[in-house]
This record gives structure tokens, sequence and C-alpha cells, in this order.
């Protein structure tokens, strides 16, 4: 039986795609990883692309755009299984984001 879902979810999501949407690849992972570390439900692999898919934005606005592919090919990887829409998050834009960015 899968843990029962952290009261607190809607809030760290809602946390990471505003400092997401902001630009601010790497308080979106801070905020995430957060919560990720201690999450074991069926779906960690969602909250690992979220993750990857800011560190992937991350590194190419650091100008790292070798390690920017790599890491995006991962959260596309995690990510594609729970498109288009998981929790509360649309998933479309985030993947059409990593895929114009990090082709």
């Amino acid at each position: 039986m899968p843990p029962a879902p952290d009261p607190d979810r809607n809030a760290v999501l809602t946390a990471f795609m505003s400092a997401f949407s902001e630009g601010k690849f790497f308080e979106a992972h801070e905020i995430l990883e957060v919560f990720w570390v201690g999450y074991r439900g069926d779906d960690r692999d969602f909250y690992r692309g979220l993750i990857q898919a800011a560190v992937a934005l991350h590194h190419l606005s650091a100008g790292n755009a070798v390690g920017a592919r790599g890491v995006a090919a991962r959260a596309w990887e995690s990510l594609a299984p729970y498109a288009p829409r998981h929790e509360l998050i649309e998933l479309g834009a985030i993947l059409a984001r990593l895929e114009a960015a990090c082709p």
C-alpha cells in the first residue's frame, strides 16, 4: 500500500512551479528536493523528473549546454510517463520547454 499523501505536497508543488516559472531553476530544484528525499510514493520518478528539469535549465542558464542536455534527457524519461498532467503540474509545457532548450 502506498504511503498516505503528504499534506504539504500541493504547497511544495506550487512553490516549485512558482520558482520554475520565474526562471529560478536552482531554487525550484531545492524546494522540491527537500520533499523528494523523504517521499516514497509510487510516483517518485515524477518528482525526480521535475527536479531534473529544473537542474537542466539551471545548467543551461549557467552556460553548460552539454550538462543541460544530459540531465534534460533523464528528466524527459522520468516525466513522459506522467504526461500530460500529474498532480498539479501540466507536463506538456515543461517537456516542450526542455525540448526547445536542450535539443
